[in-house]
């Protein structure tokens, strides 16, 4: 029976382990155990806004790397328990690992209470490790000896145990961190390409109409090239690239009002790119550090334009359901930044900072550091004309099919995501006959 539990402990710790793999991969936005996996913890919901909140870092490392150690840790007092010599439920190790466990406990209770009041979203998966540590104190239970922790400790005969416990539970450690740093470098890298890489393409061959006969050999002829297209990862990309392409260009035509659209790049060039963005928003911040490092490379021929589309129920009213507490507070603060000719500034303060929810004193204290009056402002964020922008931003977006943050549009047409930015960008520069300048540009295929 002692071992039956011990079994199921040892399950529990590896589900937890695989929970805390997921949660830093939410963490970093990378897909560290498949897009689907990563897409089941919720879009743009709670699990975003947890992971991406002030609470899910501690000592600079995110909690997730943390439940990772523990896990870890908690394997490595398990597994010569379970596996070594049959000893007596008094077995030190499990002791050491129950306590353990009744601390993890203590410290979900704190979090959990995080995430009802303060930062009110909840994590599915953060819960699920809540009741994964619920379940390992009950089968730790029959453990639960302080003395049994403190021979472990301190026994001589356990000295061999303790130190390669200590020693599996630092090489966790080190392998977590060492994980860490290299899924923040490839957010990094994410980050630097959030708009796209495109590929040069080639149309595909127009299929010629003819006798039935000719006719059926060229639909299975096509029908075997797309079959070879979907078994070539090269092939598939080149597709849907062109998919890309052909939707851009197909895609109706928005009429949007950018008289008093703050803007970034050329005053008047020939491709306006407009960001319906929340400043509350992680994919926002991303959006906008990868726009500042393209504008640059553009050649003057990008003119960026900045919506304000809060997640926030207080002001856009047919959202249904609030995301970012706050949002419309910092949307009313870039208006009248804008109105004082410092929204770029106060752009840059706001996205430098991490929100899980935001209040009129996070917006005066960010004022007063890009140099706006504080009164004045209070005063602009009060008034009809500060409301009545930010509403007809709101009312733009939704009429022209905005419905989650960033979304973008190339003079006038609504990309489907960030990614396929450079090939949008690519696409009317053919269309307006622009010069090819010297910034991103598409390899050529080999």
């Amino acid at each position: 029976m002692a071992r039956t539990r011990l079994a199921v402990a040892l399950l529990l710790t590896l589900t937890g382990a695989a929970l805390a793999l997921l949660l830093l991969s939410k963490h970093y936005g990378v897909p560290l155990l498949g897009e689907a996996v990563l897409a089941a913890c919720g879009a743009d919901g709670g699990c975003d806004i947890v992971s991406q909140s002030r609470y899910a870092v501690f000592l600079s490392i995110p909690l997730a790397a943390w439940g990772f150690i523990f896990y870890g840790s908690l394997a490595a007092l398990l597994v010569p328990a379970l596996f070594g010599k049959c000893r007596e439920e008094s077995d030190p190790g499990p002791s050491l690992a129950f306590l353990l466990c009744a601390v993890a406990v203590a410290i979900d209770v704190f979090l959990f209470g995080l995430q009802l009041f303060v930062i009110k979203a909840f994590c599915k998966f953060c819960i699920a490790t809540y009741f994964v540590n619920f379940l390992l104190i009950a089968s730790l239970w029959p453990h639960r000896r302080l003395f049994g922790v403190g021979a472990f400790l301190f026994a001589p005969e356990e000295r061999r145990a303790l130190a390669a416990w200590v020693f599996a539970t630092l090489w966790v450690a080190a392998t977590a961190v060492a994980g860490d740093s290299a899924l923040e470098g490839r957010k990094e890298a994410a980050g630097d390409s959030i708009l796209g890489v495109p590929t040069m393409l080639q149309a595909p061959e127009k299929v010629e109409t003819g006798p039935l006969a000719e006719q059926l050999a060229e639909a299975r002829a096509e029908a075997k090239k797309w079959k070879d297209t979907l078994d070539d990862e090269r092939r598939l990309q080149i597709y849907l690239n062109q998919k890309a392409r052909d939707d851009f260009n197909r895609a109706e035509v928005a009429k949007l009002d950018l008289s008093r659209a703050p803007l970034q790049g050329a005053t008047n060039g020939p491709i306006s790119v407009v960001s319906f963005s929340d400043f509350m928003c992680p994919f926002c911040r991303d959006l906008a550090n990868g726009l500042k490092n393209f504008l640059p490379t553009a050649g003057n021929q990008i003119q960026s334009r900045f919506k304000h589309f809060p997640l926030d129920g207080t002001c856009n009213v047919r959202l249904g359901q609030t995301i970012h507490q706050g949002a419309c507070e910092l949307a009313k603060g870039g208006i009248c930044a804008s109105e004082s000719g410092r929204f770029w500034e106060y752009h840059d303060k706001v996205f430098a900072e991490r929100w899980d929810r935001a209040t009129r004193d996070d917006v005066l204290r960010i004022g007063a550091s890009v140099g706006l009056d504080g009164s004045k402002l209070k005063a602009c964020m009060d008034s009809a004309a500060t409301r009545g922008i930010l509403a007809r931003d709101i009312e733009e977006g939704w009429n022209a099919g905005v419905g989650s943050t960033p979304t973008i549009f190339v003079n006038g047409r609504k990309l489907p995501s960030t990614g396929v930015f450079l090939l949008a960008i690519e696409e009317e520069r053919k269309r307006l006959k622009l010069p090819t300048v010297s910034g991103p540009r598409a390899p050529q295929e080999k």
